[in-house]
């Protein structure tokens, strides 16, 4: 690994190191610093001395690739402060992944440009450098939470979108819906067509429309509400929101979709494990999100 001086004489010094080979950051201190405590290297990511592309290396178990440049800093560099309703889960040379809150578009509508997770993340990565681009991999509904995966270049996302159901080796969801499902788990498969008028998903006969899978499992219920396990076999647009709707148990606060309860004052779906093959290191990336408190809590009310 090599170390020089990344400043120049008169301006705040800083250690440059290449990283050699892929490791974690805990292990690319062990051997660069092998005298110093663990404890002593996280405080210096706590306080934001480790940098990578400018960016704060926060976690001990950061992953790093071979040719990353770390810098150990003297003090912290400023660092962009995302909006509420936006953090950062992951960051590498070709991906960013997102969790994002209930309420925030995916992307622009003619009603809506800016406060979008599209502009956010976007002006996130041109904080470090203005040249930087992002581009949308796939979406959520705006009123869904959970993670969402950028591209950093036009290539990235297209080598992700041609083999979307082939590299998502898993896509799960915490659904709360009405009532409780008589069986507590099992598979809806039907096909769904979109209305070209209202742009409202629905079930079709098998002649129509596109087929749809999802898999669900009842994890809680109090009765009136139960918390749902759900994961997707193909991607179609509002397909869980659908599949429950037609299985006589919709999705609490989905309105749209026949619901008639809203106990958290949002749509109840959150998509909270993605496990993906990365396009270029062609590794398996697995990333969760927790559940939305508000959502966990419905199932534990007494039912009314």
């Amino acid at each position: 690994m090599s170390q020089k001086k990344s400043r120049p004489e008169g301006q705040e010094r800083s250690t440059r190191y290449r990283v050699s080979a892929d490791c974690t950051a805990e292990e690319f201190f062990a051997r660069i610093m092998p005298g110093r405590s663990r404890t002593s290297v996280k405080q210096m990511l706590s306080k934001g001395l480790i940098t990578r592309g400018g960016k704060a290396v926060k976690r001990i178990d950061t992953q790093l690739l071979a040719g990353d440049v770390i810098e150990q800093h003297q003090r912290p560099l400023p660092q962009p402060v995302m909006p509420p309703g936006v953090r950062v889960v992951y960051e590498d040379r070709w991906l960013i992944v997102i969790d994002k809150a209930a309420g925030l578009l995916t992307m622009a509508t003619d009603k809506e440009a800016r406060r979008t997770a599209y502009a956010y993340v976007s002006s996130y990565l041109k904080f470090f450098d203005p040249r930087a681009k992002v581009f949308i991999v796939h979406r959520l509904d705006r009123e869904t939470s959970g993670l969402l995966v950028l591209a950093k270049s036009e290539q990235v996302q297209q080598a992700l979108q041609s083999s979307w159901s082939e590299r998502v080796h898993a896509r799960r969801y915490m659904a709360v819906v009405e009532g409780v499902p008589s069986e507590l788990q099992g598979t809806i498969r039907t096909h769904i067509i979109e209305h070209p008028k209202s742009l409202k998903m629905s079930v079709c006969g098998d002649d129509e429309g596109q087929e749809a899978i999802t898999h669900y499992q009842v994890v809680a219920d109090n009765g009136r509400w139960a918390l749902l396990d759900v994961s997707l076999s193909t991607g179609r647009k509002n397909q869980i929101r659908v599949h429950l709707q037609h299985t006589g148990h919709p999705i609490a606060g989905d309105a749209k979709y026949g619901a008639r309860s809203n106990p958290a004052g949002r749509l109840c779906l959150h998509a909270y494990k993605l496990e993906l093959q990365h396009p270029i290191l062609q590794k398996t990336l697995i990333f969760e999100s927790p559940t939305p408190r508000e959502l966990s809590s419905i199932v534990e009310q007494q039912s009314k």
